[in-house]
Parts: structure tokens; sequence; C-alpha cells
């Protein structure tokens, strides 16, 4: 996982390990509780960690994998993401159109912001139909989804499949749906590689009840604790006064700047443990976090005033050197 100074958990690589589902044309077709034991009261420093896995090697989804068994991708802030590929279906004659759809996140998204084919920002118009760069006219179509509890069936993947129906809603999952035409002068190299620039999860706020989008680090870290893909904690078992003050310094700026003191935008699996996701959530925001008192509190790194003066006066003895 990359972080940046503290303030980013990831970055948005545009290359991956992951290989890409690259498909051939043929005949003019497209084929294709972890437990966590930490001692009561015990602090989990992350200002100077020692990394307990390789660098990077905590990410989500840069491009888009196609596997057997996949798992779930969480998005925190804003971040360009591929997806896995959960459908191919090629339809019409000579089978010129290929279905695809690409599962972003396991979770409801903010947005789509930006739709990338291969390393092309695209434009679509109100239908879905890509209209620049021009090349892909007439030959691309992506709607999205973002994956809310009530989320209906893709209407024209519906339409134009004989096996994906109204029952195939894929609540609770962000996605793309992509059917491409076949053109071997739009797609020289075979099947494109397309990602999206999302605003991810909501999460849940404390100082104000509510749950919207947000990048900020302390409630990213209240959302993985409490979450069936983190800790799966009981709200009841967070001290949400500290969870507050920590988002209250996480969203200070910097009037030169203009700012946010600490944010977390980027992606990972749920294949990753809880012990290395809160040690990589705790370093966007320098902090650290500890369980006392049956709650779990946090803290971000942030300067205070001194307390006390102390100086030689202050000394029981004094100095020798050896």
């Amino acid at each position: 996982m990359a972080i940046t100074a503290g303030v980013a958990l990831l970055s948005a690589a545009t290359t991956s390990a992951f290989a890409i589902a690259a498909g051939t044309y043929v005949a003019g077709a497209f084929l294709t509780s972890f437990a966590v034991a930490f001692a009561l009261g015990a602090a989990m420093k992350a200002l100077i960690p020692k990394p307990s896995i390789p660098s990077g090697a905590i990410r989500g989804y840069q491009t888009n994998s196609l596997a057997p068994a996949q798992d779930h991708q969480i998005i925190y802030g804003k971040v360009r993401s591929g997806g896995a590929i959960v459908y191919d279906e090629a339809t019409g004659d000579n089978n010129k159109f290929l279905h695809r759809i690409i599962a972003i996140a396991g979770h409801e998204v903010q947005s789509f912001d930006e739709i990338y084919i291969n390393d092309e920002v695209v434009t679509l118009d109100g239908s879905g139909n890509v209209t620049s760069p021009s090349q892909y006219n007439s030959n691309v179509r992506i709607n999205v989804h973002l994956g809310s509890s009530d989320q209906t069936a893709d209407s024209d993947l519906v339409a134009e499949s004989a096996k994906w129906t109204s029952e195939h809603r894929l609540r609770g999952i962000a996605y793309m749906y992509v059917r491409l035409k076949f053109d071997a002068d739009a797609f020289p190299n075979g099947i494109p590689v397309i990602t999206a620039t999302v605003k991810g999860k909501k999460l849940y706020d404390p100082r104000s009840s509510s749950t919207a989008w947000s990048d900020n680090p302390a409630l990213c870290l209240r959302d993985y604790l409490t979450s069936n893909y983190g800790l799966e904690e009981n709200v009841a078992n967070i001290d949400d006064t500290l969870v507050t003050s920590a988002a209250n310094i996480c969203d200070q700026t910097n009037t030169i700047a203009s700012t946010t003191r600490y944010t977390c935008n980027g992606a990972f699996t749920t294949s990753s443990t809880p012990y290395d996701m809160l040690s990589e959530l705790l370093k966007s925001m320098g902090g650290s976090m500890w369980y006392a008192q049956g709650k779990w509190r946090m803290k971000p790194a942030y300067w205070t005033t001194p307390v006390m003066d102390l100086n030689e006066d202050d000394l029981r003895s004094g100095i020798s050197v050896g």
C-alpha cells in the first residue's frame, strides 16, 4: 500500500500485478472475527511503524481482474480503480457485441467521476454511449450503478441478453456495465481496460449523526472497526467522543496551502488482514489506537500546547557524562 507522508492511504497507480483479461478476436467475435488480540490499554503506534508487509502489498484492483473467485473491493475517499470482471456474454450477428460487468466495490459508492478506456478519459451522453474520443463513438456504451440496497438490474443488459434478467440486481455492488461493439480499428489491441475514478463509501459521522461520503481518516477507521469486512465491532464499543475529536483535527485546513490536514483515499480488498489494514489506516493520520475500559479509542498526530516546562532545575541530580 502506497503512503504519502501520512496523508493518503493509497496512491492511484495505473499499473498492477493483476493480469488483464485480454481476450482474442475469432471470426469477428469477442471471446472470451480475524481475531485481533490487543492487550488492554496498549497503543498501536503508527508514527514510525515497522511494516509487517511489503510496501504496496495492500491495494485494490488497479486494473480489471478475471478469476473464478475474487475478493470484494472497499474504497475509501476518492481513487482511480479497476474491478473484478464478474460477467461476460457475446450477442448479436457473429457475436459482434461483448457485454461485460466490472464490479468496482462491494458496497454503495458516492459517484463515478471519470471513466477511462485504457488511459483515455471518455465522455458519455445521457444514454451511456461514449462520444469521445471519436474512435469509440458508436462502439462503446457504459452504464454505472452505485450499489444501493434497492438497486435494479441494468435495463439495457436485460433487454439485450438471453441470460441476464431483472432478478440480477447486484444490490450492494457498485459496478459498470460495458457493451463493446467489435471494431478492429477502434480496438487494435483487443479488449480494452476500463477503469474509473470513484468517490467511495459513505461513512457515518458521529458529529452530525449523518452518513455521507468523506475522505476523513478518523471516519474511515471507525467504519472499518464496525464493518463486517473489518472487526465488526458493536458501535457501543467505539469511543465516539474521541472519534469526533480526531475527525475535527483531520479536517483542519492549512490557510496558506488550502489543504486538509489528513485525508484517506484508496482501496483494498477483503483479503487484507484486519491488523494490517488498521496499521495502514492509522498511517493516513499519523495516529494511534488502543482499547481501554471496553472501548476502542483513537488519536491522530497533532501538536498541542505544552502543559509543563521542564528544565535543569527540575533534575533530581546533576548531569554526568560517562
